[in-house]
């Protein structure tokens, strides 16, 4: 596969494994963690990170410009009391776009499974 971009919403244990998978193919990635100092570490990472913690963000330029660059967008957010927070916040911006290749949803139903 050429390598190329992906946005990933939620930067945690699994999501990490493939976006350090794919940049080490030569893949650009982007995404988002939850706290300020997350983001921070994973910045050293080389990854171009965006504070989102499901209730802000969806107003952050820079991440709409990351997003907007992203042919690839991954899910890995875990759902809260108003279900799923990047489908709240984007899934209608990404309904409309046509340069979209692939977006797929990546949890696990030991953690999420009753929702």
């Amino acid at each position: 596969m050429t390598p190329s971009t992906l946005f990933c919403f939620g930067l945690g244990y699994s999501a990490m494994r493939l976006a350090t998978a794919l940049k080490h193919q030569g893949w650009t990635i982007s995404g988002t963690c939850r706290t300020p100092e997350q983001a921070e570490t994973l910045r050293h990472g080389g990854i171009d990170v965006h504070v989102f913690d499901g209730e802000i963000g969806a107003d952050d330029e820079r991440l709409l410009q990351a997003l907007a660059a992203a042919p690839y967008v991954l899910a890995s957010v875990p759902p809260g009391r108003d279900g799923d927070p990047v489908l709240r916040g984007f899934g209608a911006g990404l309904a409309k776009r046509p340069d979209l290749v692939w977006v797929g949803y990546l949890s696990t139903t030991g953690v999420y499974g009753d929702t």
